[in-house]
């Protein structure tokens, strides 16, 4: 679904809007979007038709957005500034995000193949986000969209720190809530058999090292965000990730250790001890 110029405007009027208002009059839509309020009116019943802004009758007639319109803003804008051109096939859903394929332009004019990552931050996790996650600790009240949009600009700014030095995706773009990033081809850890489990193990832990090199932790490390391609693992899902002065980083450290070697304990019947799986991030950190 496309959306016009007057649409745009009114969607990201809302959107400042809600910055301050719960549900946002039309008269604060008309000052905010620079068009008339009779025809703000009007253009926002069609947006409600579309079902792309909600609307509660109070003391006055209140608007908002949800993910839908703030979907159709994110793409509308990562298309505008070149880093998408096309869009493909749902290819993941998390907790917490949902990924699509997508194509983008290179410098040389030719296509990267990327992954879309859609922050779905709501109501049912925000309370553990917010006690987790810095980004959100200064924020005393903050709509979901923007609870998303905060865990995709931090998840960017992570990854812009860790990559190249960490295996990751290479990250792209970012815009509102949504993140484009390399497509990693390779599948997940828990969906395949390794032929070398203990190597792939011990570069896991070097990964970790790194990161921990670069001052971060992961915070949700397991056999479900580990990406395994022909070079190696990759290492995706970051918006959880601390700085190692966080309060609780030695805590969350050792949980995604855990996390990964009760997996290959598991699955490959490979047994090590915490400390062990320590001394080789503590290794690759030093290196």
């Amino acid at each position: 679904m496309g959306l016009s110029r007057e649409d745009r405007s009114l969607l990201s009027a809302i959107e400042t809007g809600m910055k301050t208002h719960e549900w946002v009059p039309s008269y604060v839509i008309s000052e905010l979007s620079g068009l008339p309020v009779r025809k703000v009116e009007f253009r926002l019943g069609q947006l409600f038709e579309k079902k792309l802004v909600e609307r509660e009758s109070m003391h006055y007639l209140g608007y908002r957005i949800d993910f839908d319109a703030y979907d159709l803003l994110a793409l509308s804008d990562l298309v505008k500034r070149g880093s998408v051109k096309a869009f493909g096939e749902r290819i993941g859903v998390g907790k917490e995000s949902v990924v699509f394929e997508a194509l983008g332009e290179n410098r040389d004019n030719g296509e990267n193949h990327l992954a879309i990552k859609f922050h779905r931050q709501g109501r049912t996790s925000f309370k553990h986000i917010r006690r987790l996650r810095d980004h959100l600790t200064d924020q005393t009240k903050v709509p979901w969209i923007y609870a998303a949009a905060l865990a995709a600009r931090h998840e960017f700014a992570i990854m812009e720190k860790l990559y190249p030095i960490v295996s990751i995706p290479r990250p792209v773009a970012v815009s509102r809530h949504v993140l484009a990033m390399e497509f990693v081809s390779g599948p997940a850890l828990n969906r395949i058999t390794l032929s070398d489990p203990e190597n792939g193990l011990n570069m896991i832990l070097s990964e970790v090292g790194k990161a921990r090199r670069l001052g971060i932790i992961h915070a949700d490390l397991s056999e479900f965000n580990v990406m395994v391609d022909e070079s190696g693992p990759k290492i995706i899902d970051w918006p959880q990730a601390v700085e190692v002065n966080h309060p609780h980083a030695q805590e969350l450290l050792e949980r995604d250790l855990v996390n990964v070697l009760r997996f290959f304990e598991r699955k490959y019947r490979i047994e090590m001890p915490l400390d062990r799986a320590l001394s080789r991030v503590r290794e690759a950190e030093n290196h």
